[in-house]
């Protein structure tokens, strides 16, 4: 309540204010679950508009990586070697050489 009358929110005006006074226990269940559908079938809606946009701008920066054999490459190795600290350890090892390509995501690497 704001200067003595009930606020106005933004969830009134896109989905209407509930009645003051229910006629019998029944209306008002039945009133409740039908703004309930409503609500939810809205934030299902915005949230689909939500995910659809952010993989198209996930999808437009995102390259695939194709190599052929005999490309150079280096290869993401996170193993932590003891007595270095983890910070100053470096986790790309190479240059290695693709051998053979096995399927789209896996190679067969040489160490060049």
């Amino acid at each position: 309540m704001l200067f003595r009358r009930t606020l106005r929110l933004p969830c009134d005006i896109l989905f209407g204010r509930p009645s003051d006074t229910p006629s019998s226990p029944n209306e008002y269940l039945n009133n409740l679950e039908a703004r309930l559908e409503s609500v939810h079938a809205f934030a299902r809606e915005r949230i689909k508009l939500a995910s659809e946009r952010m993989k198209t701008r996930y999808d437009f920066g995102a390259t695939g990586h194709h190599f052929k054999e005999g490309d150079q490459v280096w290869m993401y190795n996170p193993k932590r070697r003891r007595g270095r600290s983890p910070k100053l350890q470096q986790n790309w090892e190479g240059p290695y050489t693709i051998v053979k390509k096995l399927n789209d995501v896996i190679y067969r690497v040489q160490r060049s």
